[in-house]
Formats: C-alpha cells, sequence, structure tokens
C-alpha cells in the first residue's frame, strides 16, 4: 500500500515538473494580457522621465495593452527601487532603472533592496552632461578652466544639489583627477546653483545639455566642455571631456529593468518590444532634443557588463569623498 502511494506521489511530482515549464511557456506566449506599470524614481519633466513618457506610448501601440508611467520620487530612487524589488516577477511592474539606483549601495549606510535584485531588459539612453561656468570666469574650455583652478586654489567653487548625485560626482571626480583645490556648495535644487553661478558666486556646475544650452542661449553662463563620445551637433564648437584632458569621467545612463527571477521569456519580449521602441525615430528625436546619446546592447548580459564598468567610474569618484549618507 506504501509502495503504491509512494509511487503515485512520484508520478505525481514528475507530471508536475514536467508540466511546469510549458505553464511558464504559455504565460510567456499570452504576455501581456493586462497593463504593465514603468516606476520612475523622479518626478515629471526628468529627462529619462520624459523619455520613458515616450517610451511607454510606443510600447502600448506595439504590445496591445497600456503601458502607464508611475512617478515615485524621494530616497534618492530608493523608494521607487523598492517597489520594484518587491513586486510580483511576471513582467508586469517594471523599472527605469539609472546610474543613481545602482550607486546607491556605494553612498547609504542603509539600502532597502540589493542591484541584484533586479535584472536589466534594455538600456535608455546616456544623459549628456556639461560643464557649465560662469561668464565672471576667463575661460573659454574646459582645459583653459582647468588651468584657471588650478592657479587659483581653494577659490574656485563648483555647486551641486543632493549629495552623491551626477552633478556632485563629476565635479569631485573632475578634482581628483585633474590635481584641483575645488570647494563644493550644495544646493537645494538647480535653480538656486543657477542663479548664484550667474552672479558669479560659485564658477562652476555639471548639469544636463538642455539646461546647459538653454543657459548658454540666455548668455547666462558659458559651456566650456561636454561629455559625450564626440562633439554634439547643437554645440559643435564645446569640446569634449576627452579633448579638454578629463579623462575617466562617468556618464549617467538609465535603461529598463524587471524584478529578478522574472521568466527569461517574458524578458526577451520585453527586450525585442523596448529595444524596437528606443529604435524608432520618435525616440531617438527625443533623445537629441533633450541633449541625450544613444545606448544600445545586444543583449541585457551585455547591458550589465556595461553598468559594472561604469560603476567602477563613479565608485572612483565617490571614495574620496568618504561620503557615507544616511
Amino acid at each position: 500500500m506504501t509502495d503504491r502511494i509512494n509511487r503515485r506521489q512520484a508520478n505525481a511530482a514528475l507530471g508536475a515538473a514536467l508540466f511546469a515549464p510549458l505553464v511558464g511557456h504559455a504565460q510567456a506566449n499570452d504576455f501581456p494580457n493586462r497593463p504593465i506599470r514603468l516606476v520612475v524614481g523622479f518626478g515629471p519633466g526628468a529627462g529619462l522621465e520624459v523619455a520613458s513618457r515616450l517610451l511607454a506610448d510606443i510600447l502600448s501601440k506595439d504590445l496591445g495593452q497600456s503601458v502607464t508611467v508611475e512617478n515615485k520620487p524621494g530616497g534618492s530612487t530608493m523608494i521607487a527601487a523598492q517597489q520594484v524589488a518587491n513586486a510580483p516577477k511576471d513582467g508586469y511592474t517594471l523599472y527605469v532603472q539609472n546610474n543613481q539606483t545602482a550607486n546607491n549601495e556605494l553612498l547609504y549606510k542603509k539600502v532597502p533592496y540589493k542591484n541584484s535584485d533586479f535584472i536589466n531588459i534594455a538600456a535608455g539612453g546616456l544623459t549628456t552632461m556639461v560643464m557649465t561656468v560662469s561668464r565672471t570666469v576667463p575661460v573659454a574650455t574646459g582645459a583653459e578652466f582647468i588651468k584657471h583652478a588650478k592657479a587659483n586654489p581653494g577659490k574656485v567653487f563648483y555647486g551641486f544639489w543632493g549629495a552623491g548625485g551626477s552633478p556632485h560626482l563629476l565635479a569631485a571626480r573632475l578634482n581628483d583627477t585633474a590635481g584641483l583645490k575645488l570647494e563644493g556648495v550644495g544646493y537645494k535644487d538647480p535653480g538656486q546653483a543657477t542663479a548664484d553661478l550667474v552672479t558669479g558666486r560659485i564658477h562652476l556646475f555639471f548639469t544636463s545639455a538642455t539646461h546647459g544650452l538653454s543657459l548658454k542661449g540666455a548668455g547666462s553662463a558659458n559651456l566650456v566642455a561636454v561629455g559625450s563620445p564626440t562633439r554634439m551637433a547643437s554645440m559643435p564648437d564645446v569640446p569634449t571631456f576627452v579633448e579638454s584632458g578629463i579623462e575617466g569621467m562617468p556618464n549617467p545612463w538609465w535603461g529598463y529593468a524587471a524584478p529578478a527571477g522574472t521568466p527569461s521569456d517574458v524578458v526577451l519580449k520585453l527586450e525585442r518590444a523596448i529595444k524596437a521602441a528606443v529604435a524608432t525615430p520618435r525616440y531617438q528625436e527625443l533623445l537629441a532634443k533633450t541633449g541625450s546619446t544613444n545606448l544600445s546592447f545586444d543583449s541585457p548580459a551585455k547591458f550589465q557588463e556595461f553598468i559594472n564598468r561604469d560603476q567602477e567610474k563613479w565608485a572612483a569618484a565617490i571614495r574620496p569623498l568618504n561620503l557615507s549618507l544616511d
């Protein structure tokens, strides 16, 4: 009797094991059959948020299901990241991953998620950063700024908003790699830093190409170097960081991720859809308009390799600051 029960249980377990892949495959074939949420750790208006809203619109048409963007700002993207890390692993809750989310483990004492809680699906783009310099500083290029700063140790000030954010870390990286003695001034928002840059109370901040171009167009500040791999068509007279002798600078990036453990077939379907959306003229035009550049990889694994390499550069910027944020 016991032998029959054991055989029955074994056959049932074998059947379940054989049937499980078929169920997963059927779910993947049926995906998506309801709306998808795309969670962003920033408020409305951020470059990656604007791009993600366009991506959601394109995906909604291509996948035949509504894709909505949910803004969950705060906590240096940790609020949004934690929510997605704890979401069901079914592909219906996605995350706009970026370098800030990846860097939090290097910056904060307590982070409510691990970077391994996410599987990266596809890249979204690179945010092009520029060196924006007060018109009170007599320089026209990044190389000239470095020369000026070396001649005035402790007298040149850079602005940033949010300890550990991209503007802060890029300035710190410049300070370290160029052997400068720049002094940092923290602000609550870029508007305050902009006002002080215009008046000459601070002399430098790193900001997005879009913001920098608006300042240049208004005659409020000068752009002396740009972080794109090559000179940008919208500012052909501005040399790149590398041309200015500024090496090892990381680039803010963003991409699209799902909770780790999401079925591979679902991830593959999302990867194909997101890559197709990113490649559309509408998305590419928006990248150019917002001063961003394209970022594309053959597979999620290649994207992860890029993130690992990039995080080494951010770590090099973080270490000299000795930051350990609460």
